[in-house]
């Protein structure tokens, strides 16, 4: 009876968790800018990363991905305390640095269990394509345009969150062109074993998403296929560690 109540209890978490994350695509169907999709797949039933994104106003949109440190439920606590944090931090107005350096500030004092987390943090005007961007320790995103092939981010990586107050985060931009398609996604990806216990890597990453890519037009198609592929590479292996991935598309002001 009491590990049927623990388990119904970790179907409820995981329920709740999973509400916290956006999960209608398209999210904003009236805006032909863009197209954005993500999807996250816990190692158990409740995970430490997340995802999320929001208009800041009528034309600057909030992307983030995070991984935090551990598994299970104190790591699904923590996510949820730093979503909220970014969220709030965000709608200030502030940009993608400000916005880590803040929820940073606020973390440290009171982490006594010492636990991180990674992030990346984007605010893309969808009028312009100027993409603004700031990195906490995370994974470098990767971009790829029409014509080129998937490259990754140049980020400098930044401390993690959590650990020290007054970290610095820088801030960097780039122009995004019509059809460039961004993608984001935690250590679980890249980190994704098979029986041999060999890590899928950021090349059979890059490699993957240049061939789905060749294939697919649609970011969801593309997720859902590198999704196909990490599982075959997997094989029987135990899913260690949460997968997630995100992906923008930007088709430039005027779109249809």
């Amino acid at each position: 009876a009491a590990r049927e109540r623990i388990e119904s209890e970790l179907r409820i978490a995981r329920d709740i968790q999973t509400s916290m994350l956006p999960q209608v695509f398209p999210p904003f169907p009236e805006r032909k800018e863009f197209d954005i999709f993500a999807m996250m797949d816990p190692a158990k039933e409740v995970g430490g990363d997340f995802y999320d994104f929001f208009f800041i106003d009528k034309d600057k949109l909030c992307v983030v991905i995070g991984d935090v440190s551990g598994k299970g439920i104190p790591a699904a606590l923590f996510m949820a305390i730093c979503k909220t944090l970014i969220k709030t931090e965000a709608l200030r107005g502030l940009t993608p640095d400000e916005i880590i350096c803040n929820v940073n500030n606020i973390i440290c004092p009171d982490n006594k269990t010492c636990m991180f987390v990674t992030l990346f943090c984007m605010i893309l005007n969808t009028a312009t394509g100027e993409l603004e961007f700031s990195n906490a320790g995370h994974n470098p995103p990767l971009i790829c345009g029409t014509g080129r092939c998937f490259d990754f981010f140049s980020v400098p990586k930044g401390c993690v969150v959590g650990v020290m107050v007054d970290s610095k985060f820088l801030c960097k931009k780039i122009m995004l062109s019509p059809d460039d398609i961004v993608f984001l996604y935690t250590d679980g990806v890249t980190e994704a074993m098979n029986q041999e216990q060999q890590l899928f890597s950021e090349g059979r990453l890059r490699e993957g998403l240049e061939s789905l890519k060749e294939k697919h037009t649609d970011i969801k198609d593309i997720i859902s296929g590198m999704r196909q592929e990490l599982r075959i590479y997997a094989g029987n292996a135990v899913q260690s560690d949460d997968i997630t991935m995100l992906a923008l598309k930007y088709f430039g002001k005027g779109a249809k």
